[in-house]
């Protein structure tokens, strides 16, 4: 017992780590305005070949991108129907990649791929190409990175793990930080998720993040994890605010998330083979 006592108080004072903890926060939480169960909510079928989509960002202008998984294309897409409006590449020769996240800050886009590698770029015009910077990281595919967001009162990307959480961690989800001031991913989590506070609702027990959003109105954070069809929110300090389940009926494998300006979720799903799709959830009332 003392060893374990130690190891938990160690986490807990580790500086910029928050351990999650379940707490009776349902007044505060934002999560049960969605109607995930609805049986028939709206979905937009993304127009063109385009199957596996696993990011959605949102442009300080209200736009909505998307990326491909495999290579490095990136999508405008009409918030409405899901039709392309335009795509462009990063990077001027063909880059294949597993491509799992993208976050936007002002004019700088990044996308992440699952070794925890960030690629910094400009928008480009249709069917052009723009030129990047490569930030690597401790991470790597051991730590197999799935979510990436932008949170703007930190000033940094959050990237959440499916994998490997890191040394001293293995009960746990990790999210880490990267600095856009210092451009350096800290070595400490900045949310770390007990895996004994989300299996019991999760499918089969299995609570592997796959995407990571900040909500624009509560300033807290929604996690899908879409092997066990499950998302929580957490607030700021890490604490666990509510978890919901993910019907696979209606979202079949979500690999994205991301919250327009009033609120309304939009859920991505891989298309597995078919057209990728997006769900639409508008916020209920409090």
């Amino acid at each position: 017992m003392i060893p374990l006592l130690l190891f938990f108080l160690v986490v807990t004072c580790l500086p910029g780590t928050h351990v999650a903890q379940e707490r009776n926060a349902s007044a505060r939480s934002f999560l049960g305005r969605y109607a995930l169960n609805e049986k028939n909510p709206r979905s937009m079928k993304v127009s063109g070949k385009v199957s596996e989509i696993s990011g959605l960002a949102i442009s300080p202008g209200g736009r909505l991108f998307a990326h491909d998984d495999e290579n490095a294309v990136v999508y405008e897409l009409d918030r409405s129907s899901g039709e392309i409006l335009k795509r462009f590449t990063v990077g001027s020769g063909f880059m294949a990649e597993d491509f799992e996240g993208i976050a936007i800050k002002g004019n700088s886009f990044f996308l992440v791929n699952s070794s925890g590698d960030l690629f910094e770029f400009q928008e480009a015009a249709d069917k052009e190409h723009s030129g990047f910077i490569l930030h690597r990281t401790f991470l790597s595919q051991r730590n197999d990175v799935e979510g990436l967001e932008y949170d703007p009162l930190t000033d940094c990307l959050l990237l959440a793990c499916k994998g490997y959480p890191g040394d001293g961690y293995e009960a746990y989800k990790a999210v880490y930080e990267f600095s856009l001031k210092e451009r350096v991913l800290n070595e400490k989590p900045r949310f770390l998720i007990p895996l004994d506070l989300v299996r019991k609702k999760a499918r089969k027990g299995n609570f592997s993040p796959s995407g990571i959003a900040l909500h624009p109105g509560a300033g807290t954070f929604f996690i899908i994890s879409a092997e066990g069809e499950l998302m929580i929110e957490i607030d700021r300090k890490g604490n666990i605010l509510g978890q919901e389940e993910i019907p696979r009926e209606t979202n079949s494998q979500p690999e994205g998330i991301i919250f327009t300006s009033d609120g309304t979720m939009l859920i991505a799903n891989d298309g597995q083979g078919g057209k990728g799709t997006i769900t639409v959830y508008p916020a209920g009332p409090p």
